[in-house]
């Protein structure tokens, strides 16, 4: 009966330490949140947009579990990436958010500086993805700088990104809010930002004004300009909208052009080639 007890005890210890190993080891690996988030207060940011977006309703605790990795796949399934609910590189940039704490500074000022300096080799489209962050480790090796992937005060100086570079003026802000507000008050956040980074991309094109102020009153641009709206003054939504497009957040990847299906009148529209439709917007090259 004693020897029947020790082995039985025996078992019991080898199924619990068996059990432990495959949760410790085995789960993580195959959690796909695990795959990119490492840290409690990225998990708080990711949390704290997919609730920004409608698409997560429970706590910002930076505990990704069911209710958040449901919220994920959503976003992917709407916005039309892989659904498995990793947050990689793609899904940042949908969300608004870059691997490394870049965002003091333009996206496409970045880009466009270790672009000159022979460290980037891909499009300036204002999203920080890997090929941008190895950019900036290679050109912070080579300077000396922490390695880290973060354009802070040190890296920006190094790479001759100044505040007039990296910022724009609150006058620049007001103005896009204006826009925003005025042509599409009634989209969801994500719908705002995307027409106020359409602006922007419009801005850095050669095939229109280099100002924001320019692209906005450029004639017969925009319908808001033409019936009086921008006069409109902008709510707070619209502000943060116009904000989150400055800080390189660009939900249409690089659109020039939006319009509304339902009331467009101009054919060549039409002829534009599609990249992502939001609310009643549908957003072109």
């Amino acid at each position: 009966m004693k020897r029947y007890l020790v082995v039985l005890s025996i078992c019991l210890l080898l199924i619990v330490g068996v059990s432990y190993i495959v949760t410790s080891y085995v789960l993580p690996q195959n959690n796909p949140i695990a795959l990119y988030t490492a840290t409690t207060s990225e998990n708080k940011r990711i949390q704290q947009r997919l609730k920004e977006l409608g698409y997560y309703k429970g706590s910002i605790d930076g505990i990704l579990g069911s209710q958040s990795l449901s919220a994920i796949r959503k976003f992917q399934r709407d916005y039309g990436l892989s659904v498995d609910g990793i947050v990689g590189p793609k899904t940042l940039s949908a969300l608004g958010l870059s691997g490394s704490s870049s965002s003091s500074y333009s996206a496409t000022a970045i880009q466009q500086k270790l672009k000159n300096l022979g460290y980037y080799t891909g499009n300036i489209d204002g999203i920080l993805g890997t090929k941008s962050l190895n950019a900036i480790r290679n050109f912070q090796r080579d300077y000396g700088l922490s390695v880290d992937g973060i354009v802070g005060p040190k890296t920006a100086s190094a790479l001759g990104l100044t505040s007039s570079s990296s910022s724009q003026s609150s006058s620049d802000l007001y103005l896009l809010a204006k826009c925003v507000y005025a042509e599409a008050r009634g989209e969801p956040y994500v719908g705002q930002v995307a027409v106020a980074a359409v602006i922007l991309n419009r801005v850095e094109s050669p095939e229109f004004p280099n100002t924001i102020a320019g692209v906005i009153y450029q004639p017969y641009a925009f319908t808001a300009v033409s019936d009086g709206q921008i006069n409109l003054e902008p709510d707070q939504t619209a502000y943060n909208a116009a904000r989150d497009a400055m800080n390189g957040w660009d939900p249409t990847y690089g659109c020039l052009f939006y319009y509304n299906p339902s009331t467009a009148t101009s054919s060549w529209i039409y002829s534009r080639q599609t990249v992502v439709t939001i609310g009643d917007h549908v957003f072109a090259l």
